[in-house]
């Protein structure tokens, strides 16, 4: 019985010291097990949360800010399950899966860039001037008068700067040479259905020679009394000034202005006789000198280009208008005789000069005294006819 008792408690004591060994050798294995587990999850808490910023990106570039941080929400996902899924598992081999996934998942995110995206957004207003849409509109010239038409009334009203281009209206034909009526200060006769009404009628005294008071001037500075260039003319330089990409233009003709067109239309001689009248006092500026106002050059720079507005070619115009069977093809070889003094001009000067023309809205009128085919090429665009008014409108390219 002694000899038992000795020997169970041998066993008990080899057992004991077993267990010491086991748990001594096994214990630091465990830990480090446990250690490697809690990195893990450790990894996967700092990992997870890096997907919030990604809304703040979205203020970028909204679409692609969305797709990356879908991306970086799905590797979150990723490391978050994976992590867990490690957890749950016992032992060395589970926990090394889980880091391996949280290692996985790192990487996963890192070759995920954050785009950095610039956005340039164009906010384009309604109705803003651009090279497709044409904007045009009129001054009159007898808005020095005092009425509503005014180039200071374009400004402090806000259409200027929705205007493309300012037709200045309207020069007048000289009936006795034929070509640009300037220097002269004569009104309309008072009876429309005068069909001499509009013979050698201007307003030089309302196109260069008044002097504006600062409160009528667009910039609040008056003509200087000893200026070669005031009245409508220098508003329009100071109005082109302030809108640095507005065209201004000199309309010839108009209802009343239009009588000897077909003259000056009619031959290769007279037609070459008229551009360069309307050249020389328009573009390149060369006006009558009155009372210290005007003289060579004074009204350079005020005008881009000229609008012919011819009422009507083929007859329907006002009472007294001369007219030819061939105002059709004439209008058409003044045109171009236009555009090749205006491009000649051009080539020495560098710029492009504009050629405009005034459509009807009646078929029949178009039809009679109109070549459109043949109008591409030389004019810049048209302008239509609208209720038989001239008031701000849309041109038209011809293509």
């Amino acid at each position: 019985m002694g000899a038992i008792t000795r020997g169970a408690f041998t066993v008990v004591v080899l057992s004991a010291l077993l267990s010491s060994l086991f748990v001594a050798w096994y214990g630091p294995a465990r830990a480090t097990e446990t250690g490697t587990t809690a990195v893990s999850e450790a990894r996967s808490r700092v990992v997870a949360p890096r997907a919030a910023p990604a809304p703040a990106r979205a203020a970028v570039a909204p679409a692609q800010a969305g797709t990356a941080q879908a991306a970086t929400a799905q590797a979150a996902t990723a490391q978050t399950g994976t992590a867990q899924a490690g957890m749950a598992q016992a032992g060395m081999a589970q926990a090394g899966t889980a880091h391996a996934a949280t290692a996985h998942a790192v990487t996963v995110q890192n070759a995920v860039p954050m785009p950095e995206v610039t956005v340039t957004v164009t906010v384009t207003p309604s109705p803003s001037p651009s090279p497709s849409r044409i904007r045009v509109g009129y001054v009159a010239q007898r808005g020095a008068y005092g009425a509503t038409s005014t180039v200071r009334d374009l400004e402090t009203g806000g259409l200027a700067g929705r205007l493309t281009h300012v037709l200045y209206a309207f020069a007048n034909i000289d009936p006795g040479s034929l070509t640009c009526l300037t220097g002269v200060t004569r009104p309309l006769a008072p009876d429309p259905n005068d069909p001499d009404q509009g013979d050698g009628a201007g307003d030089a005294w309302a196109d260069y020679q008044r002097g504006f008071t600062a409160a009528e001037s667009l910039d609040g500075v008056a003509d200087p009394p000893d200026a070669p260039l005031a009245g409508n003319f220098n508003q329009l330089k100071k109005l082109k000034a302030r809108h640095r990409g507005l065209k201004t233009l000199v309309s010839i003709g108009g209802w009343t202005y239009s009588k000897y067109f077909s003259d000056v239309a009619r031959t290769a001689a007279s037609r070459q006789r008229f551009v360069k009248s309307c050249l020389d006092a328009y573009i390149r500026g060369d006006l009558p000198g009155v009372d210290g106002r005007g003289g060579p050059g004074s009204a350079a720079g005020v005008f881009d280009g000229i609008d012919i507005d011819w009422e009507w070619p083929g007859g329907k115009g006002h009472l007294g208008n001369h007219t030819g069977v061939d105002d059709r093809r004439s209008l058409t070889a003044l045109l171009a005789e236009f555009r090749a003094q205006l491009d000649a001009l051009g080539a020495a000067t560098g710029r492009h000069y504009l050629l405009t023309v005034y459509l009807p809205a009646d078929p029949d009128r178009i039809d009679a005294g109109f070549e459109l085919e043949k109008l591409v090429g030389l004019v810049d665009f048209v302008n239509v006819q609208r209720d038989g008014r001239h008031a701000v409108r849309e041109g038209a390219v011809l293509r």
